[in-house]
């Protein structure tokens, strides 16, 4: 069942006290309860109120995890899609924090980034178009103690001067009618309206799908790519004084960063002892042979982004030892696997055509007490495999 989309007087009866005690009482119901989990609820209030219950039970069973405190908050299904991971907004809250004393939250939505600012310290401003995220909004800042903290108002920040603010974050909608938008000037208020808030306020942040097209990309901002425990989770563009040297790709928790400087000639060769797989934020802000340079490691080929060596330690990039290496063969993959013992066989690949479940396919059942990763890859622009074995 989907969930049930929300309006101002949802918002009214999810934030009175019966709604509040009934969302505390409840369980989110399996699918095949959900029918009947209704009908109990329409014991106690009315059709509609029973599918905003449930929608919210079923929405916090999305944010759990996501945010600290997500169990007794109120969500919107757009805008829970579009939350900021806690660990990310906490970072870039310290970045602004280190910067201003107060900050706008433009686009404020779920308000992840707003409660991570106000815990930083700062005094907000949190802006949204939509009434309904809005109200949202201020009770889930009541819910966490954070209210004296941040002001909330319902307005198109676009048609605002904010001269004299110290700080802005920008986190436009990327979602339209249904659809992720990946242009800059798709977004909802565009990258246009970012340029002219900038010349406004001296420091700021705007939040992009990291896939945006890098031509798209003002001379003027900075651009970072962050990443979590290995997942690409945003691109930030950034503007005045919050413009760092770039470009940058940011990995959290670690909390650890790779600058570009520069861009390194190409340094191909052949598999080592070691081959790499840049953190995905290296692969997106286009460092892997500036991480290669750190390593003393080499591409395999132009257009792909592994990296082979000497054994090496980086928080950048996942290493594995190289067993055997060697053009593109089933039969000799086969044999490989026998001779190292391999049971278990996990594929990676790119720029190859081998889909990876037909390899696994076509190796059939193995026998042995060892895992192996077999990575399909040109080298020199040959179809290849290596295999490492743990």
């Amino acid at each position: 069942m989907p969930v049930q989309s929300l309006t101002v007087a949802a918002c009214e009866f999810l934030t009175s006290p019966s709604a509040q005690q009934a969302l505390e009482e409840l369980e989110l119901p399996s699918r095949a309860q959900e029918l009947a989990f209704l009908s109990s609820l329409r014991r106690r209030f009315a059709a509609a109120e029973a599918g905003w219950l449930l929608a919210q039970l079923q929405l916090r069973a999305r944010a759990r995890g996501r945010l600290p405190g997500a169990e007794g908050l109120l969500y919107e299904p757009e805008a829970l899609e579009m939350l900021s991971a806690a660990e990310v907004a906490t970072w870039r809250a310290e970045r602004v924090q280190g910067l201003a004393r107060a900050c706008l939250d433009l686009g404020a939505g779920a308000g992840g980034d707003c409660f991570a600012l106000a815990r930083a310290g700062l005094e907000v401003d949190a802006v949204e178009l939509d009434p309904v995220r809005a109200r949202l909004l201020e009770h889930n800042l009541r819910v966490l103690g954070l209210e004296g903290r941040v002001r909330v108002r319902v307005a198109d920040w676009t048609a605002t001067s904010w001269a004299g603010a110290e700080a802005a974050f920008v986190d436009p909608a990327r979602r339209i009618d249904g659809v992720r938008v990946l242009g800059l000037e798709a977004m909802r208020p565009p990258l246009s309206a970012v340029l002219e808030l900038a010349r406004e306020v001296p420091a700021v942040w705007l939040k992009v799908a990291p896939g945006f097209d890098r031509r798209e990309l003002p001379a003027e901002a900075g651009l970072e790519f962050v990443s979590l425990a290995g997942e690409l989770k945003e691109a930030l563009l950034t503007f005045g004084a919050a413009c760092r040297p770039g470009p940058r790709a940011v990995l959290l928790p670690e909390r650890v960063e790779l600058v570009g400087d520069g861009d390194p000639k190409p340094n191909l060769g052949e598999p080592g002892a070691w081959l790499y797989e840049p953190d995905p934020a290296v692969i997106r802000a286009g460092l892997v042979r500036t991480l290669g340079v750190q390593l003393g490691a080499h591409q395999l080929d132009p257009h792909t982004a592994y990296l082979s060596g000497p054994e090496a330690q980086t928080p950048f990039a996942r290493g594995w030892r190289v067993a055997r290496w060697g053009g593109f063969s089933l039969k000799v993959l086969k044999r490989w696997l026998r001779e190292e013992g391999v049971g278990s066989l996990e594929v990676k690949r790119r720029r190859s055509p081998v889909e990876p479940a037909t390899l696994q396919r076509q190796v059939g059942k193995l026998k042995g007490g060892r895992r192996g990763t077999v990575f399909l890859t040109p080298v020199a622009e040959r179809p290849a495999m290596l295999l490492a074995v743990s």
